[in-house]
């Protein structure tokens, strides 16, 4: 078990969305959902395990790097667009996530640099999380998508930062920690968060055979980035241990 690090002398905080301010699993099951009832509508003998046999092999392939040839495409495609018009309705916010950003902002400033779709943005300005941001900067907006250690780079580079006393928050170790540790920046790494709910109407033999595929995907992804990173328990007790001694800071003009 990694031994957890202290809290970094940081001045400068950037945090994923998925896994640490919302769960990313609804959209993922409402995504599965939709390719399963698009793919059985063109091909009727396609059957439940048949399917989730072949969302295994996409989702291990795809947490390994290799080569993912999508998933019964083009109903994938089709059913994206669908979860993306549903994003808002779909989104499950992180228990004490945006309480936790408040309490982060009220002494260091807090950026977002993750993947996600533009939808996103939306969903956290619902939230009340944009308030506590200087930037959000994500994949679809601005043109490069982690593990490419450039999207932080950008955002660092947008708000005057430095590398060295920035802090990246992320669930995972390959495309939060990794990349931040390229640019010579700090990471705080938090398990993926299980309480989420599937999204009303999705088949229970689906929402089993994910779980099963979720687990054996968090093995795929260790990374020797998390033996370098300070762990939390969530953005809640990470915000506890940076904020403990750390005086409140004059709020800047939030940057959209």
């Amino acid at each position: 078990m990694t031994k957890p690090a202290a809290a970094p002398a940081v001045e400068t905080i950037a945090t994923d969305v998925g896994g640490v301010l919302y769960y990313d699993e609804p959209f993922e099951l409402a995504w599965l959902q939709g390719v399963l009832e698009q793919a059985g509508e063109a091909d009727p003998s396609l059957t439940i395990e048949r399917f989730t046999a072949e969302m295994r092999r996409f989702y291990l392939q795809r947490a390994s790097a290799t080569a993912s040839p999508g998933l019964y495409s083009p109903a994938g495609a089709h059913a994206w667009t669908s979860v993306r018009r549903r994003w808002s309705d779909l989104a499950q916010m992180v228990p004490g996530a945006v309480a936790a950003l408040a309490a982060l902002a009220e002494h260091r400033p807090v950026c977002v640099v993750a993947n996600q779709p533009p939808e996103c943005e939306e969903t956290l300005r619902a939230s009340g999380a944009t308030e506590h941001l200087a930037l959000v900067a994500l994949d679809t907006t601005v043109g490069i998508a982690k593990p490419d250690p450039g999207l932080l780079g950008w955002a660092i580079e947008q708000l005057g930062w430095t590398p060295a006393t920035t802090l990246m928050v992320g669930d995972r170790p390959d495309h939060d920690a990794a990349p931040a540790q390229r640019l010579g920046a700090h990471a705080a790494l938090v398990p993926p968060p299980t309480g989420w709910n599937a999204p009303p109407g999705t088949d229970p033999a689906l929402v089993a055979a994910y779980r099963e595929v979720r687990a054996e995907r968090l093995e795929v992804r260790r990374h020797p980035a998390a033996d370098h990173s300070l762990h939390a328990r969530d953005l809640a007790d990470l915000a506890t241990r940076l904020t403990d001694r750390a005086p409140a800071r004059r709020r800047t003009v939030v940057v959209r």
